[in-house]
């Protein structure tokens, strides 16, 4: 057992985080603290008394790592970054938080568009949030868009050089193009019809502060804003609109006399009170605005033992996501370190919070609301968790037994493929952990060797094998991989030129070699041709030592040992796809680089006459590019049961992958008709009960997949509906491609201005990329 003590002893006495690591280097848990010394020898005394989770961690831990950090407050960022990054298995973190949605309000724009999301950007439109109940989004924004008139139609934009619509005020494109005729919703009067014009940008503005004022709770502003433009088009005789007003004021009034709790101060305030209920944590967050409750939401975490602890997660993380953090903040339980706290949340809005922790009085008649709303909260759920345990327990002992598994699938994946007559072919992962859906570790593929082809087989194939790249291989036993030395160049050098191997302009210190024995087996070569571009080429593996996934093992080497973000290759056109399955990708543009190599290539006589004769006169070279990737913590995983939507052709690409990679984890596929289960090598399906808890579980997860596939597909057939040529070059970017359609209005007009027109917008280097691309 690792001797804590003396590690300890060696830690800093200053603020910072802690990190508890097991046998596999895997993090455990995150912390922070004032004194990194005294905060870690607390856990290792003899005379400490923990509890039962604290236990549990720590008979795991095998080592811990810290970092120092200048502030407390520093501390607490690190910490929290941390824990979203790695989430560790003790922290606690709020359950499905990918699932919130925000109401975002594109601000920025000329005519602003209202709709939800899952994130916020800092791309300068105004969020609120974050939202738990996606039902009570929709209702607010239906609401928002019906009172205030709101158009539903997307990317409307003035058109400087465009001609108005008959009637309209202005003249405007919609996606790009020229506004032809107002939307629906104008006719039948539910819009102002910006998307023809027929308002102004500072007119639509209006409409959106109103509804912005609404979203916000604050429904006397609006009525107030909307009342004074009713007098407005009453006293221009334009009696329609105000009755327009009329009735949306008289709609938001009904809102406001919804309200449950009232506040004479008109103090804006959250109200966070929770219960722990069988190791769970049930959250109940009251949102009060200008003295009324706007908003209820809740939310459930796991982990933590200590009150103060479970608060202080909860606080961090739901004031990093919050979209609005009121000046007062009312808790049930006081952190321990309430003022380090107070300024980590303060460092997320533009003013001075309050953390309140009351005894008695009406803020404690709050909290008192809240806990008892967060009790009921927490049995009502307790009745829905236990069932959905009871039967996923079930499911998965069903499941181990019927397909004779080692043991429980706790981890599942599943995946299907979804395409549109062969076009925007995509392909899709989701987890079930435990019996239940791990949204945050679905995964989705833009499939690339199938591109326009209606081949679903050679798709689940290419899946399967890019999902199996993330799984750490080991090399096969009594193999290594180093770098080359001096006194391997001979034998690298007799090798390229007699084997069909790139042998221009060899330098043994651009190579990695592999050895069996001492004898080198295989070789590769990174290449630096400038400060920011590393090639990889001649790459060679014996003939005897084919077969053993050797120079994937070089490849990845290779490419982890580059200092930079990408690595380039050029390969000849047959071997495009087996490098698109090792996630590289085709480049439009290559490097200039990449294209001075091949011109000075082909001034070498022998080099090129090489390359033609084994290649062919005409060989058609193909540039592809590998991004490195941050550690994906789903992929890491290995899955205990792998499911593929699809009959016995799917299961075979499938499991034919799987052996290329030489991994084997259980197979299986369920086929649609009669819900029928196959395993490889076995032409008959097994005998699972349809209704049954295992055969309801595989069915559900299908269906899980077949939806995330089927939604997946449809927004890249939305996107690509609304894609320019301008989206395929690089550096074009959406505020650029906007800024460049405002002022040329189209892109024709584009292609034919001048380097010396587009450099002003743009800059040379990307007017140039504009030019070649256009």
């Amino acid at each position: 057992m690792t001797n804590f003590s003396k590690i300890i002893a060696k830690a800093p006495e200053g603020s910072g985080i802690y990190k508890f690591l097991n046998d596999q280097k895997e993090p455990l848990y995150v912390g922070k603290a004032k004194n990194l010394k005294k905060r870690l020898q607390s856990y290792f005394r003899a005379s400490a008394n923990h509890g039962i989770k604290t236990a549990k961690l720590l008979e795991k831990v095998e080592s811990v790592e810290w970092i120092e950090t200048n502030s407390e407050v520093e501390a607490l960022i690190l910490e929290d970054n941390l824990i979203k990054t790695l989430q560790p298995k003790y922290n606690i973190l709020l359950k499905d938080d990918k699932n919130f949605q925000y109401i975002k309000v594109t601000v920025q724009d000329d005519y602003p568009e209202v709709y939800s999301v899952r994130r916020i950007l800092k791309d300068g439109a105004k969020y609120f949030g974050p939202k738990t109940n996606g039902m009570d989004v929709q209702r607010l924004l239906e609401s928002a868009k019906r009172i205030f008139g709101l158009c539903s139609v997307k990317n409307i934009t003035v058109n400087p050089t465009g001609e108005s619509v008959g009637g309209a005020k202005i003249a405007v494109k919609v996606g790009g193009s020229a506004a032809i005729r107002p939307c629906l919703d104008y006719h039948i009067k539910r819009c102002t019809g910006p998307c023809a014009g027929m308002v102004t940008p500072e007119e639509y503005r209006k409409q959106i502060n109103a509804a912005i004022d609404f979203l916000s709770g604050d429904y006397k502003v609006a009525i107030d804003s909307l009342k004074s433009q009713m007098t407005q088009y009453a006293l221009e005789k334009k009696f329609e609109r105000a009755a327009a007003l009329r009735d949306q004021i008289n709609a938001i009034e009904r809102s406001a006399h919804k309200q449950l709790i009232t506040d004479t101060t008109l103090v804006s305030r959250d109200v966070i009170a929770f219960v722990e209920d069988l190791g769970k944590n049930y959250f109940i967050l009251f949102q009060s605005r200008g003295g009324k409750l706007i908003a209820e939401e809740r939310f459930v975490s796991e982990g933590g033992e200590a009150a103060p602890e479970v608060m202080e997660a909860f606080l961090r993380e739901y004031y990093a996501l919050a979209a609005d953090i009121p000046k007062e903040i009312v808790i049930s339980v006081e952190p321990e370190e309430k003022t380090t706290l107070t300024e980590y949340i303060k460092g997320h809005t533009d003013h001075t919070v309050k953390l309140i922790h009351p005894k008695i009085g009406q803020k404690d008649d709050l909290i008192a609301l809240a806990e008892k709303n967060a009790r009921s909260f927490a049995e009502a759920s307790r009745v829905s968790w236990e069932a959905a345990e009871k039967r996923a327990e079930i499911a998965l002992e069903e499941l181990k037994k019927v397909l004779k598994l080692p043991e429980l699938p706790k981890r599942i994946e599943c995946y299907d493929i979804s395409h549109l007559g062969g076009t925007e072919t995509v392909g899709s992962m989701v987890v079930f952990k435990k019996g239940k859906p791990a949204n945050v570790d679905y995964r989705q593929f833009r499939l690339r060797t199938t591109v326009n082809q209606n081949d679903d087989f050679k798709s689940i194939n290419e899946v399967i094998t890019r999902r199996l790249n993330y799984l750490p291989e080991q090399l096969p036993e009594g193999y290594r991989i180093r770098k080359a030395k001096k006194a391997d160049f001979p034998f690298i050098e007799e090798t390229c030129k007699k084997e069909p191997v790139n042998d221009w302009n060899l330098n043994v210190k651009h190579f990695f070699v592999i050895e069996k024995n001492k004898k080198i087996v295989g070789f590769i070569r990174l290449h630096p041709l400038d400060d920011s571009v590393d090639d990889l080429s001649s790459l060679w593996v014996a003939k005897e030592e084919r077969g053993q996934k050797l120079g994937h093992h070089l490849i990845t080497k290779a490419i982890e040992s580059s200092k930079h973000g990408r690595v380039y290759i050029d390969v000849v056109k047959e071997l495009e796809e087996y490098y698109l399955k090792l996630e590289f990708e085709v480049l439009r543009q290559p490097p200039q680089a990449m294209l001075d190599k091949i011109t000075r290539l082909k001034k070498d006589k022998r080099a090129w006459k090489k390359a033609e004769t084994l290649r062919g006169k005409n060989f058609e070279l193909v540039f592809m590019v590998y991004q490195k990737k941050k550690r994906d913590l789903s992929f890491s995983a290995r899955p205990d049961l792998m499911v593929i939507d699809g009959g016995k052709g799917q299961l075979s690409s499938a499991l034919k992958a799987m052996e290329e990679k030489g991994i084997a984890i259980p197979l299986i596929s369920l086929a649609k008709e009669k819900e029928k289960v196959f395993v490889p090598g076995k032409s008959d399906p097994l005998n699972l009960k349809n209704n049954s808890e295992g055969s309801y579980l595989l069915q559900r997860i299908r269906d899980e997949a077949h939806r995330f596939a089927i939604s997946f597909n449809r927004s890249s057939r939305d996107k690509k509906m609304t894609q320019s040529v301008l989206d395929t070059i690089p550096g074009v970017g959406p505020k650029l491609k906007k800024r460049l359609l405002t002022h040329f209005g189209s892109v024709p007009r584009i292609r034919e201005a001048s380097l010396d027109k587009l450099t002003p917008i743009c800059g040379e280097g990307i007017a140039v990329k504009i030019k070649e691309g256009l």
